[in-house]
């Protein structure tokens, strides 16, 4: 399913907030409806208050507070933490005529706890790689090459689920496959999916040179293409589709209930 980025791109301000799906039910939307959501202006910024071309334009500080799930058989609250700036609004009042000016306060969230998740992990998914994948969301927020290379982390934990080769023996030494390697020995058995991990590789790469720059966009395109691998790696009836499809093509022929007992649908 597509990741509506919007929800995550965008700043946002205290009348208008993104419909975050709750980390917790992962049914309900988190709203402000407790007002609990603040902003702080920075001491720096009070300061400037005082210069004699200040404008409300410089204002900026510290977003802080929580949201709470729609859902009433939830109700999770989730702390948020993030920066505020202003921007200024002039218009004419439609009754007077007169210019008036309005200040909004724009909102970017740093962190998330618990974090939301920027797409639904099925609950097939290993733990270890649910770890790696939620340490991901929150880093989202923060810095997108360390985004990145948890991303790229993430690869690796798949490949350790399916017992992909990691390490061999050089000069009486164990030695590590790269990550790019493991990757050519996964697609001998998964050719449709190891294509999308190497593009989701080399994005976490990016993430690690500082030449490279990535960004938001880069990192929603990571996880548009995880959410696509994992859906069909560990979803319980991909998984015996594909086994089952490996098992009549090598023998070439049907095997009845001989592989499983359970109907297929």
């Amino acid at each position: 399913m597509p990741i509506k980025r919007n929800l995550y791109l965008n700043e946002f301000s205290m009348d208008n907030i993104p419909a975050w799906v709750c980390p917790s039910c992962q049914r309900g939307v988190l709203t402000n409806e407790l007002k609990e959501l603040r902003t702080h202006e920075k001491v720096s910024s009070k300061a400037a208050h005082r210069h004699e071309a200040w404008e409300p334009e410089w204002m900026t500080g510290y977003l802080s507070g929580a949201l709470t799930c729609s859902n009433s058989t939830c109700g999770e609250r989730v702390g948020i933490l993030g920066y505020y700036r202003c921007s200024e609004h002039n218009y004419y009042d439609e009754v007077t005529g007169e210019p008036e000016m309005e200040i909004f306060e724009i909102l970017s969230p740093t962190t998330f706890h618990p974090p939301i998740h920027i797409f639904h992990v099925n609950d097939d998914v290993p733990e270890a790689i649910r770890i790696e994948i939620i340490s991901a969301f929150n880093l989202y927020w923060m810095d997108a090459a360390s985004c990145a290379n948890k991303i790229r982390v993430v690869v690796e934990r798949v490949m350790d689920s399916l017992k992909v080769v990691k390490t061999y023996k050089s000069s009486n030494k164990r030695k590590s496959y790269s990550l790019h390697q493991r990757i050519e020995f996964f697609k001998t058995n998964f050719p449709q999916y190891a294509d999308s991990l190497m593009a989701i590789k080399w994005i976490g790469n990016s993430g690690s040179h500082n030449h490279d720059p990535i960004d938001k966009n880069d990192i929603l395109d990571a996880f548009e293409i995880l959410e696509y691998v994992l859906g069909n790696l560990y979803e319980t009836r991909t998984k015996r589709i594909h086994k089952l499809t490996k098992t009549i093509n090598k023998r070439k022929k049907p095997v009845g209930l001989r592989l499983s007992r359970k109907p297929l649908f």
